[in-house]
């Protein structure tokens, strides 16, 4: 009995051993073909904007500190594995903090900015998942500012969603359109044909009896030559599309940009049209032309000063309009650290809301007040890794 058990013992310890070294060699041998990168942006600094609205009444300065004032806080994970014959495996995780208090879970949790997995090859990349919207992406292309966290394109791409995340109960706001900047429940392709990068996604709207309530198609094209060009298009269909004879459509932006760059200086120039309508009743609500200029250009090899005009109306309500002007100055201390300052004015007609905003994204407090200048300045500090 006792061989009998140690021949039981010996014959299990092999079978460790050999399942032990199989996994060992198995890891050895993709530790070469996979990785995973832990990646973020830590941005904060001072902000100091004239013209808000005051608890007692009337307006005044008000002065804070501001997480994201050139770029959004966040941090994440990324990864790809080589499958082999040129295919690749990819995923990408991504959240969102404020600086200014540690809090996350912007945007739809841990990881609301982004959260798929995908395959790629030389021919394109198929992703799955929350991922930012391919239009936006365009957008940013020609955007004056680069779609900076603080007065650029951002501000009027986001806000001109209707309703703005919430919606009414017989319009509800698309659940799949994050500020139209982050789409969940998206499967995309993109691809590169020459120097034009073509893109678009789909959101599947989940919503039972009518496949296209609560959907988004986004699609971005850019173009990178003598010339930077870009369009995008996104529409985000209501979660009552169809259901109560609602003509579906909910918010449908286009966009179209150019780009140059001479020597050490850049011009670019684009336009965004963003209409919303109640997808209930199919009534038009809001139509917003916005049309945006800059000129960026390198002091030196690690500044850059820009200069930046938006102006935006809504063709549907009177005076709903603003004008917006920045000064702003980039300092790269290093390849991770950046020191950037701005100047921003915004003129204000008497119905101005926040379609027509340009202001401190992460803040929205500072947004301009009707019919009326508010004057902005503001320091930070921006490190990634």
């Amino acid at each position: 009995m006792k061989k009998l058990v140690n021949r039981k013992s010996a014959l299990w310890t092999a079978i460790a051993l050999s399942v032990t070294a199989g996994a060992a060699l198995s890891s050895a041998a993709y530790a070469d073909s996979s990785s995973v990168t832990i990646y973020g942006i830590v941005d904060a600094g001072v902000v100091s904007v004239s013209n808000q609205a005051v608890a007692a009444g009337g307006t005044g300065r008000d002065t804070a500190l501001n997480t994201g004032g050139m770029s959004p806080s966040i941090f994440g994970f990324k990864g790809s594995e080589d499958l082999g014959n040129g295919l690749k495996a990819n995923f990408n995780l991504e959240g969102h903090m404020f600086t200014t208090t540690g809090a996350g879970d912007q945007w739809g949790g841990l990881f609301g900015r982004q959260a798929n997995v995908g395959l790629s090859n030389d021919m394109g990349t198929l992703t799955i998942g929350k991922q930012y919207s391919p239009a936006v992406l365009a957008f940013a292309a020609t955007d004056p500012r680069g779609l900076k966290e603080t007065f650029s394109g951002l501000i009027s791409w986001a806000l001109t969603q209707n309703p703005l995340n919430v919606g009414t109960a017989t319009a509800p706001a698309n659940s799949n359109s994050v500020i139209d900047v982050f789409l969940a429940n998206a499967i995309s392709l993109s691809t590169k044909v020459g120097d034009v990068n073509l893109s678009g996604s789909y959101s599947l709207g989940g919503v039972a009896g009518n496949t296209s309530a609560n959907s988004v198609v986004a699609l971005g094209a850019t173009y990178t030559g003598p010339v930077t060009l870009s369009a995008a298009y996104q529409q985000d269909n209501g979660q009552m599309s169809g259901l109560t004879g609602g003509t579906g459509a909910q918010t449908k932006k286009a966009s179209v940009g150019i780009g140059y760059t001479f020597g050490n200086a850049t011009v670019t120039a684009n336009y965004l049209n963003d209409k919303n309508t109640n997808p209930a009743t199919g009534v038009e609500l809001q139509n917003y032309d916005i049309y945006g200029l800059g000129l960026n250009y390198k002091t030196s090899a690690v500044n850059t000063a820009t200069l930046a005009f938006y102006s935006s109306k809504n063709k549907d309500a009177v005076s709903d309009t603003s004008k917006t002007w920045i000064l702003s100055d980039d300092y790269a201390l290093s390849k991770r650290t950046t020191l950037y300052a701005l100047l921003a004015g915004v003129s204000t007609g008497a119905n101005y809301s926040a379609g027509a905003a340009f202001g401190v994204a992460n803040n929205n407090v500072f947004l301009g007040a009707a019919n009326g200048t508010t004057n902005a300045v503001e320091f930070g500090i921006r490190h990634t890794f």
